[in-house]
């Protein structure tokens, strides 16, 4: 082929070796065409030699390339040798380029075993280290005498020298609890409807999970699946705890649901686990959390799924509450002390001991009338707990003549936990807030009974200065607003100038104002109490605090100088 296209261009126009053939060759005709064969002989090796350096590429390194182009298929025999000259110079080079990446190849394959040398070393040492925590713990107890081994000798020799001991008498005590960190979390899922959907578009995600809360030295998540399926590599189900440690730690948990009524209902048993932390696994604790393909006989929420919860009275305003109630104990050894065989001290019983004074009436000084119903008192306790009694009843006033209250603003139920709380210093009991034959299930138009119980608490205690159990009933408050019941509450936390209150109920309005605002109460609110309205409006328009107390006392100042008129001028009588 190529000695066809030389000849053809050897009849139409000369090339430059043929010229050159030409000149140097003044004979005849034949000696021109034998020096025109030798030339095509030479173009035919170099085509040989650049077409066997080619075919010693691999089939893969030959993907690379492209075909030869047409300029290269019509070059001259001049143009082909340069071009072969350059890519054998190529080639050469590739050839040095791959000893340098063997040699580094070398050196990556030393650093990558240095590397597994590296991580078995610090693997030792981390076994090494935890050893040498369990021998310091060791000393340790031995040292504070919380073991229940002890030497058999002694400096002086061996215990077969020691004197036997006839008459012996000893004890020990372990405490296993001594440990134990207690903790409460509330976690709420707002929007509850939506979470299928957003773990759907984050695709990877399986499951909601909460922040993480510290109980002791461990760290724990709570999770939630709408499917009951995946909560980590070992473990699927709903509602879970899920321990972020390393360490063999022993968790006793309870989990509770939030109702409609706003009382926590407990789901599935109280529940002991020992959680044994590794690297290469993680694990989850729950009513339903079990292995997969093997799910328990109720699944999800009380064996309820995503869609039925989502109907059912645990998901209120598109919000699921939960609260998990946590011990955890850490890997330690039980402490151990001597026991001492004195007679043992008993339990404190004042409080035992004031409640039944208070049941009982002895030597009561003071009568609290309630109700038409007489409580008998004692002025030293009274005095004692609360300053409005102590003013009334020592500071010649009308009750300390007579020695009798009159209580006309509260209820006797409400006023006997209050005086309960007065004597003990107990935290009254949800169930004992209930009024005899309700329960915490039944609730009306106007509120569950417990919810308007701890209100009239609220109330009572604000008037006779019990902060203790004013700011307990605040926080109960705070825990159960509901939206029927929102705006009363609001109305008394700004009546009481109860702050953590108010500031729960602002909050709860922000995050349900499309529903409060329908409600008849809200009106009534809001034509009555301006300023309550003034304050809803800057809490839900993000106003800071300083702006809003500015704002407050500048709407409130001209009304209590237009009432100060009114009664310096005596128009308001008349009114």
């Amino acid at each position: 082929m190529e000695i066809g296209e030389t000849q053809g261009r050897s009849e139409s126009k000369p090339s430059a070796q043929e010229a050159e053939a030409e000149a140097e060759f003044s004979g005849g005709p034949e000696e021109k065409e034998t020096k025109l064969a030798e030339l095509a002989v030479v173009d035919l090796i170099a085509i040989k030699e650049f077409s066997d350096c080619t075919r010693s590429i691999s089939k893969k390194s030959m993907r690379r390339y492209a075909p030869l182009s047409p300029f290269a298929m019509a070059a001259s025999a001049e143009e082909l040798r340069a071009e072969i000259e350059a890519t054998r110079r190529r080639v050469e080079a590739e050839r040095a380029r791959r000893q340098e990446l063997i040699a580094e190849t070398s050196q990556a394959a030393e650093r990558n075993r240095l590397r597994r040398q590296l991580e078995e070393m610090r693997h030792c040492l981390a076994e090494e280290q935890l050893e040498n925590v369990y021998e310091a713990e060791r000393r340790r107890s031995l040292d504070e005498d919380r073991t229940w081994w002890q030497h058999a000798s002694d400096a002086g020799g061996s215990i077969l020298n020691k004197q036997p001991v006839m008459r012996a008498s000893g004890g020990n005590s372990i405490n296993c609890a001594e440990t134990v960190a207690t903790g409460e979390y509330v976690w709420k899922i707002e929007g509850f409807s939506w979470l299928k959907c957003m773990l759907m578009q984050e695709e990877e995600d399986y499951v909601v999970a909460s922040m993480p809360f510290q109980v002791g030295n461990e760290t724990l998540f709570f999770s939630y699946s709408p499917w009951g399926d995946y909560l980590c590599d070992q473990h699927h189900g709903s509602l879970a705890i899920l321990p972020d440690t390393r360490e063999c730690v022993a968790i006793r948990y309870r989990i509770y649901v939030k109702a409609w009524n706003g009382e926590f209902v407990q789901w599935g048993d109280t529940r002991d686990v020992v959680h044994r932390g590794d690297r290469n696994r993680s694990g989850a604790y729950g009513p339903d959390v079990h292995w997969p393909d093997h799910p328990p006989a109720s699944l999800g929420i009380f064996g309820l799924s995503y869609e039925e919860l989502l109907q059912s009275e645990w998901v209120e305003n598109d919000t699921l509450t939960v609260k998990f109630e946590l011990e955890v104990r850490p890997y330690d050894y039980a402490s151990s002390r001597p026991l001492s065989l004195a007679a043992e001290v008993p339990a404190p019983t004042m409080s035992d001991d004031t409640h039944a004074l208070l049941e009982k009436g002895n030597v009561s000084d003071v009568q609290l009338m309630v109700q038409n119903e007489v409580i008998h008192a004692h002025s030293q306790v009274l005095c004692a707990r609360s300053e409005v009694f102590s003013k009334q009843l020592t500071a010649g006033m009308q009750e300390s003549v007579s020695k009798v209250v009159v209580i006309e603003d509260c209820d006797a139920a409400t006023f006997k936990a209050f005086l309960q709380f007065l004597y003990t210093d107990q935290l009254p009991d949800a169930q004992e807030l209930l009024p005899k034959g309700a329960s915490s299930a039944n609730e009306t138009e106007s509120g569950s009974p417990q919810l308007s119980r701890i209100q009239a608490l609220l109330a009572v205690s604000h008037k006779y200065q019990v902060k203790r159990l004013q700011l307990w009933c605040e926080a109960r408050l705070s825990e159960q607003i509901v939206k029927s019941q929102v705006c009363g509450i609001l109305c008394q936390a700004h009546l009481l100038q109860a702050r953590q209150l108010e500031m729960a109920c602002l909050s709860f309005i922000k995050h349900h104002m499309s529903q409060v605002l329908m409600m008849p109460s809200y009106a009534d609110l809001i034509r009555k109490w301006p300023q309550v309205a003034l304050k809803i409006s800057l809490f839900s328009a993000g106003v800071s605090e300083t702006e809003a107390l500015a704002a407050i006392d500048a709407f409130e100042k001209p009304q209590e100088l237009q009432w100060e008129e009114l009664t310096d001028s005596g128009e308001f009588l008349y009114q």
